[in-house]
């Protein structure tokens, strides 16, 4: 905030007045380096290999001399190969101790470094990868594509960006890079964001901390803890994760880049789909793109040469797809068993609402969807945030099934101040509920790429943000009480990840 940025941000102004836009983004390039270098100088070392490689290979499925079949074999290529690099970083210590608990050998964990954000790098470029594959790039110079891999704002935990919504904001730029209303309504949104993440999602994570690590650590759990916890959680990962999605858009918008959405007021949802399409979008975006929409296609094509019935049907052209996609994504997210169950509880509840969407069935009563979906949600962020299945099995059994826990009188009980922890909870889940989002406050300077909702001024309504004094004191207000809140383990959630 008082190092790195500044500097960052006059290199940029500098390099755009010695060269216009083409220097900038060598500038863009070098500083998105230089932020992820404070990760370890070796992790850059990989980084810098990803890119290159996808680069050569772009290069080639770009050029008029490579016959289609060639072009082919490069996707395949490129998409395994982006895959098994993502392997070995983030599974092969799983794979070793799946094979341990198989085969009862006793293999040793490899001492391997995870590079920060390698599942957003690795999936924007075999994004890039397929796209070129589908004639949908141009070819473009080497600094412009340092910048769509690794820009800084986005490189460790998303948004998973397009190579045309990022190439296009490049190409053929006469503007300034600096613009006052630019830089005010950036700093606004980053002031949001850093307030959601260390006044709000840090302040409310003890709860969720001390439950479930109690609870890893054999400690027993009430019916009433137990939900603290999950609630606790729930919240802590929404404003953390709002937070970061904020923070990077403001941080594209200040160098002159606008992003996707990434988040946009999830938990207003009223089914599973809807979620989803509100929750980390960029990342259901790609799975749509890429998994979900081939995997349907292909099963259409196989209901219509065989001219199945209603049911057969329905699970090949939606329960299979939601299910191996989302399966897909839960792996992405981590290895682990839990990251696996995260993922088909998701993509079975998306087959199910699907299949109720099929069946023409009554569309249920607002409060009893919302309700219905948010269940879902809780249960499987109590998954998504355990650190193993035992862990599970002891959360949602004291959540679900109290009577039926066998709990030793011996154990030592996990205590939080549960009046305190739900008094936070009942008061987040009204914010989030009745007020509007960052992007509809700022819709007047709109912050994204995404078209802006037409419905954004209604939504906002009086907390609407001008460049007014009012405005700016109010902003200040939450920078400060933002900075006294940050503490040495004030790290995005999603960072793991």
């Amino acid at each position: 905030v008082f190092a790195f940025l500044p500097v960052a941000y006059l290199l940029f102004l500098v390099a755009h007045g010695a060269g216009g836009w083409p220097m900038a983004l060598r500038a863009i390039a070098l500083i998105s380096l230089v932020y992820y270098a404070q990760f370890g100088w070796k992790l850059v070392a990989v980084l810098i290999c990803s890119v290159l490689v996808n680069y050569a290979l772009g290069l080639l499925l770009t050029s008029r001399t490579v016959d289609q079949r060639t072009r082919g074999a490069i996707t395949i290529a490129g998409v395994f190969g982006n895959i098994a690099m993502l392997g070995y970083f983030k599974y092969t210590n799983f794979l070793i101790d799946v094979a341990n608990q198989v085969s009862g050998a006793g293999f040793s964990h490899l001492d391997i470094l995870l590079p920060v954000g390698v599942s957003f790098f690795t999936f924007i470029q075999i994004g890039y990868l397929i796209e070129a594959y589908n004639n949908q790039v141009e070819r473009q110079p080497l600094s412009r594509y340092f910048v769509f891999a690794t820009f800084f704002p986005c490189i460790a935990a998303g948004p998973l960006v397009l190579q045309k919504e990022m190439f296009d904001q490049m190409k053929d730029r006469n503007d300034g890079a600096f613009n006052p209303m630019r830089v005010a309504t950036a700093l606004t949104l980053f002031c949001i964001g850093l307030f959601k993440k260390v006044a709000i999602a840090d302040s409310i994570a003890p709860y969720a901390n001390t439950v479930f690590d109690g609870v890893s650590a054999g400690m027993v759990v009430d019916q009433a803890t137990a939900w603290a916890g999950a609630l606790a959680y729930t919240m802590q990962l929404y404003f953390d994760f709002s937070g970061y999605s904020d923070m990077a858009l403001a941080l594209g918008l200040l160098f002159g880049l606008r992003l996707p959405l990434n988040f946009n007021s999830p938990f207003k949802a009223t089914n599973i789909s809807d979620f989803w399409r509100r929750w980390h979008m960029t990342m259901t975006r790609f799975f749509t793109n890429f998994v979900y929409t081939p995997l349907a296609i292909n099963g259409m094509r196989n209901a219509l040469t065989k001219q199945v019935n209603p049911l057969s049907r329905y699970l090949l052209t939606a329960a299979v797809p939601a299910v191996v996609t989302f399966l897909i994504a839960g792996i992405w997210h981590g290895s682990g068993y839990t990251f696996i169950v995260y993922g088909l509880i998701h993509g079975v509840a998306i087959a199910a609402y699907l299949g109720w969407r099929e069946a023409k069935m009554p569309t249920l009563p607002m409060p009893v969807a919302w309700t219905l979906t948010m269940l879902v949600v809780i249960t499987g962020l109590v998954v998504f945030r355990a650190a193993d299945m035992a862990t599970v099995q002891t959360m949602l059994a004291q959540m679900w099934v109290p009577m039926l826990t066998d709990v030793s009188p011996l154990a030592e009980t996990v205590k939080i101040n549960l009046d305190q922890a739900f008094a936070a909870i009942v008061l987040l889940l009204a914010v989030v509920l009745l007020f509007p989002n960052s992007q509809q406050i700022l819709h007047r300077n709109w912050v994204s790429i995404d078209r802006k909702p037409d419905d954004a001024e209604q939504e906002a309504g009086l907390m609407t943000w001008r460049p007014k004094i009012f405005q700016s004191a109010t902003m200040g207000l939450l920078f400060c009480v933002a900075l006294s809140s940050i503490g040495a383990s004030s790290s995005f959630l999603y960072y793991q990840f």
